[in-house]
């Protein structure tokens, strides 16, 4: 079976996120303002779709990693709200089909930026707008690229520590950025460091790419694949985007008439 891009930090995914949660409450008001059934793609472990689902709300969580899900069905499967409310599946956002229409379907922490190529961006939003009911809503979060830092040529992040309760030791990230303009990607190392039991230190390297796109290129993209951008937010607190903003938040609808010609 092929390796998904986050199985190999599956295990360590929720200490890396446990800190973020600024986005749940935007996601979990529009998930109640939609009024019907709510499809997440790259749930991961249920960081957003969890909140979601304690609403009440059904709502289904698709991710290409078989171990962020199992993480995710364990959760689940220890409250009865979540597991009337929740159903995980394995599979591609890039090529997904389901047996129903959803009220509204959101991309969230920039998952829709694993997506390197123009050919894969547009075949997950014809998979979106073939599941998307009429006048549903689409959100895709993406991060705010800046000139200033692509113009550099490699950037150093300290991401600081958590404790891994299962191994019961430190672990020190750092991340090393490194940006190609010409693709329009960024390469990310991630560094992991700790010492073990006998004090000998030890280092992990996880290393992924993803896209980045502008704010206009992405709302090009979107209205060109059917989608109509009501908004275009800088965080999730509904501030307007600015180019410092850091995110770029798309809350798009199904365009009337299907897709826009060129």
């Amino acid at each position: 079976m092929e390796v998904a891009l986050f199985d190999r930090i599956a295990r360590l995914y929720d200490y890396e996120v446990k800190d973020f949660v600024r986005d749940i409450p935007f996601y979990v008001e529009y998930a109640k303002e939609c009024g019907g059934d709510v499809l997440e793609l790259g749930c991961g472990t249920g960081r957003v779709l969890i909140p979601i689902a304690k609403e009440g709300i059904k709502i289904t969580g698709l991710d290409a990693s078989e171990r962020m899900l199992a993480i995710a069905r364990k959760k689940v499967e220890s409250e009865n709200t979540l597991r009337k409310n929740v159903t995980l599946v394995h599979g591609d956002m890039k090529s997904f089909k389901l047996k129903e229409e959803f009220s509204l379907i959101y991309i969230a922490f920039r998952s829709f930026q694993c997506l390197l190529t123009k050919e894969d961006q547009v075949t997950c939003l014809a998979c979106v707008l073939e599941h998307l009911a009429k006048g549903g809503y689409l959100i895709v979060d993406l991060f705010a690229p800046r000139h200033d830092l692509l113009a550099q040529s490699k950037v150093t992040l300290d991401l600081g520590t958590f404790y891994d309760e299962e191994r019961g030791l430190h672990i020190t990230r750092r991340s090393e950025v490194q940006y190609d303009l010409a693709k329009q990607t960024l390469h990310e190392d991630r560094v992991y460091e700790w010492k073990d039991g006998s004090g000998k230190a030890c280092r992990d390297v996880w290393s992924y790419e993803i896209a980045y796109l502008f704010r206009y290129e992405s709302e090009l993209l979107l209205e060109k694949c059917g989608f109509r951008v009501d908004n275009v937010y800088g965080d999730f607190d509904k501030s307007p985007y600015d180019y410092y903003s850091g995110e770029q938040i798309f809350v798009a609808r199904k365009f009337q008439h299907g897709r826009i010609n060129k």
